[in-house]
């Protein structure tokens, strides 16, 4: 079972890796996609310098802890139910460089095959 999540989480970041067009507003200053394996999460920004570029964890019940490479960690509260169009997200805690972050926005699902879904999210990042 272990080998074939990390398959999925792999295949899941190569799918994200290599861009799928997602829609911004014109107030976003951050946009990026996700791949939800379970209750594993990987959200990749698409701007390779900002700091939370590729952020792995744990996701239940609307709250997901991520860990960025240096292990500093963001809190996030997400609304919307599975299989809803879009659903908003808010930080609400982390560690380290994400101690004071304010950051707030949307997700959309473009493709949910049960266990694995994939989607792009944006919003404010400052």
């Amino acid at each position: 079972m272990r080998t074939t999540t990390s398959r999925h989480l792999c295949l899941g970041a190569f799918v994200v890796s290599v861009g799928i067009a997602g829609p911004a507003a014109a107030d976003d200053n951050c946009t990026g996609h996700y791949v939800n394996v379970g209750s594993r999460h990987i959200s990749i920004s698409s701007d390779p310098t900002d700091p939370a570029h590729v952020l792995i964890g744990e996701c239940h019940d609307g709250r997901c802890t991520r860990k960025d490479k240096d292990g500093d960690e963001m809190t996030m509260q997400s609304s919307g139910a599975a299989g809803d169009y879009m659903g908003k997200w808010k930080v609400t805690g982390g560690t380290g460089k994400y101690a004071n972050a304010r950051r707030s926005g949307w997700y959309r699902p473009t493709r949910d095959e049960g266990v694995v879904v994939v989607g792009d999210w944006g919003g404010t990042c400052y």
